[in-house]
């Protein structure tokens, strides 16, 4: 593992990690939220992301909560995401995945404060260097928010969400750097590791307003700041080369709409 952090340097131009580039994104999403009895719901969800000005993808999903009481909330569910290439203007292959989570509430006067944290499984499909992505991706979400319930209709909110992948590529590195035949890129002999490496990858802020105009109807408007540091890995097919290794550190500001219907 030293070894490894060890020839980052020599394999990423100097600064690399401080690199951070900025973009622009949206969100739109609609939701249906069907009441089955009291403090058991089923929903289904629709939502479209975009990057620039571009489509990036659909997300489909259906979960299921219950409350057992006030304070505590538990839900499992399903998404199928439909990612699309904005280079090709085409949809890769889709993803599935499954989650679980469990939040807890506190109510202080005015203000309600509320940790969630999700376990979540996802299943990426079609051609990929195995060595450098995880076709069985696990990650938790870890989600603190603080709401105003003040107001009439409108309640405040701000929240801070933590992802950490639990279960992301890693190997040791042997020997010195060496040339591969093209004479372009050097590597260095590379022995993988498994699905090992636990680290924080996302950071997201996000502040919003819930307009709950009638007990059916809720309208959320929201900006999102993603803070994405992924680590890397740029491996041959067989995985016993390794080109480079670094993290790759990006913001995406997204403003967002959230309508839910329930019934």
């Amino acid at each position: 593992m030293k070894r490894l952090f060890l020839i980052l340097a020599l394999l990423t131009p100097a600064g690399a990690f401080a690199q951070t580039a900025t973009e622009w994104g949206a969100r739109a999403s609609v939701e249906a939220n069907y009441k089955i009895s009291k403090g058991v719901h089923v929903y289904a969800e629709e939502e479209l992301r975009t990057e620039a000005t571009s489509l990036a993808s659909v997300r489909t999903t259906l979960g299921f909560t219950y409350k057992p009481f006030k304070a505590l909330k538990l839900g499992v569910g399903y998404t199928l995401i439909n990612t699309r290439d904005v280079s090709t203007a085409t949809f890769k292959e889709p993803r599935h995945r499954v989650f679980a989570d469990i939040t807890g509430s506190l109510q202080l006067g005015y203000f309600q404060f509320s940790l969630k944290e999700r376990l979540q499984y996802t299943r990426r499909t079609g051609t990929f260097n195995v060595y450098q992505n995880n076709p069985d991706a696990l990650a938790l979400k870890s989600k603190f928010t603080i709401k105003y319930k003040g107001f009439y209709v409108a309640e405040p909110y701000a929240s801070f969400e933590l992802r950490t992948a639990l279960n992301e590529p890693w190997g040791t590195t042997s020997g010195e750097a060496q040339w591969n035949k093209s004479g372009t890129k050097t590597y260095y002999n590379y022995t993988p590791s498994g699905y090992t490496h636990v680290y924080n990858n996302r950071y997201r802020g996000e502040v919003g307003v819930s307009f709950n105009f009638s007990k059916r109807h809720e309208l959320k408007p929201y900006l999102l700041i993603d803070y994405n540091d992924k680590y890397e890995l740029d491996t041959n097919a067989e995985g016993t080369k390794l080109f480079s290794a670094q993290y790759n550190n990006s913001i995406m500001l997204s403003p967002g709409l959230s309508y839910i219907f329930s019934f």
